[in-house]
């Protein structure tokens, strides 16, 4: 993993760099700007994914982040070194903090001294993105968290060297890759960076409960789709192709089958349902979070049927259904605020 002094992430939507180079620092010694008093960076949730599954028996998804976001503030204090605040509700950001020091301590050159390493700051990482509904409530602190950590140190790391740190502590939805990621949650392999689409909302809905990705049963899934490996390979090129083009229909179709194909690992019982009625009343398709609690209705953001179907989908399933929210489907990345 390799530190560089560029971009914080890279701005063309290509295939990274997938080098297992160690992770350094720059030899050009200390840095001498000067930060601001309070540093604020941004990291969107996601509703579930556009689409999961595994080829080849290599698992992957294509993620589908939204405009709800987790934030992470840079404090100054009058202690020395970097604290994470409520570190126990915040293990994983205290964890992938404590990973990012130590990768950069064994590599650090006696010479150089980074001042902002040693300057008194609080990380305070503040989010409405609801836990345990597979919406990556986790992938967005982290990411948020460790872009402002890297901006106190001088730091940066591309979007390769992040999904990597980030899945050595669980695995991640990649919130933090510009546009649409496909990716390896698991081991943080970055496959591409597709174009966001421009005109593509969705309704964010729980069915209720949580589920802990870490217990989910992969090797279930790994079951399904190994038996469904033609329809999951065939449905991976239409969602590329679709993004690649911009077209929504395409999108939402290939996350529809995905979803559907979901529903033998880890169903929700509104599912059948709620696309029948939602695409009666203009939706494109249903997504789901394929080891969470949420589906997601899609449409048109031009079509303008967000609150239609809001009114549909409440008369029709009552309790039975929770409305987390309507969002526009964005581009990831973190972004300063």
């Amino acid at each position: 993993m390799t530190l560089s002094r560029t971009s914080l992430y890279p701005t063309a939507l290509s295939i990274p760099n997938h080098s297992e180079n160690a992770l350094t620092l720059p030899s050009h010694g200390n840095v001498s700007r000067k930060l601001p008093d309070i540093l604020i960076r941004q990291a969107p949730a996601t509703c579930g994914e556009l689409m999961q599954g595994a080829i080849d028996g290599r698992d992957f998804l294509v993620n589908c982040p939204i405009d709800l976001y987790a934030q992470a503030t840079l404090l100054p204090t009058g202690s020395s070194g970097l604290v994470v605040r409520d570190a126990t509700r915040y293990t994983k950001v205290a964890h992938a903090i404590a990973l990012l020091d130590a990768c950069a301590e064994q590599q650090t050159p006696r010479d150089v001294v980074m001042e902002r390493s040693a300057a008194g700051r609080e990380l305070v990482v503040t989010s409405r993105i609801p836990r345990g509904k597979g919406m990556a409530s986790s992938s967005a602190d982290l990411a948020a968290a460790l872009s402002v950590a890297c901006e106190l140190r001088g730091l940066n790391l591309s979007a390769v060297e992040l999904s990597r740190l980030i899945a050595r502590v669980e695995p991640s939805d990649s919130v933090h890759l510009p546009g649409i990621g496909h990716v390896n949650h698991l081991n943080g392999v970055v496959h591409a960076c597709l174009p966001a689409p421009e005109d593509l909302s969705v309704i964010v809905l729980d069915c209720g409960g949580e589920v802990d990705t870490l217990a989910f049963d992969r090797e279930k899934a790994r079951s399904v789709y190994h038996q469904a490996q033609a329809r999951v390979t065939a449905t991976l090129a239409l969602m590329c192709n679709s993004l690649r083009l911009g077209d929504p229909v395409g999108i939402a179709l290939a996350a529809t089958i995905s979803a559907r194909l979901s529903q033998q690992i880890l169903p929700k019982a509104p599912f059948d349902e709620l696309l029948d009625s939602c695409t009666r009343d203009g939706a494109l398709g249903v997504n789901c979070a394929h080891s969470g609690t949420v589906l997601g209705v899609l449409y048109r953001t031009s079509d303008d049927l967000g609150d239609a179907l809001i009114d549909s989908i409440r008369r029709r399933f009552g309790s039975d259904l929770t409305l987390i929210g309507n969002h526009r489907i964005v581009s990831g990345g973190c972004h300063a605020r």
